[in-house]
């Protein structure tokens, strides 16, 4: 066989792998993001039913049957109110 001939055949040899290799790794990729496509959806949908069951949890008419049921809440009678006499500011804090 002439030299040529056998350097294209080498050479052909050498992409064929080179070829299968690179569709090996792209089709690894596709199954990598085609997981994390999936997992990004569900995260998606379980947010959604979180912040539904949020909305649900913070409704002023509920948390207010729920105070009312729990806490013994009485309205704030003037004598509990009292003021803390502010000191006068010493020497070195007017400095």
């Amino acid at each position: 066989m002439r030299q040529t001939t056998l350097i294209t055949l080498l050479s052909v040899g050498v992409m064929t792998v080179a070829l299968f290799y690179l569709k090996h790794e792209v089709t690894t990729l596709e199954e990598e993001l085609e997981l994390l496509n999936k997992t990004i959806v569900s995260d998606q949908e379980a947010i959604h039913v979180l912040r539904a069951e949020w909305s649900h949890l913070n409704e002023t008419g509920r948390l207010r049957e729920l105070a009312e049921k729990y806490l013994t809440l009485e309205p704030v009678r003037p004598a509990q109110i009292s003021t803390v006499p502010i000191p006068p500011p010493t020497t070195q804090e007017v400095r």
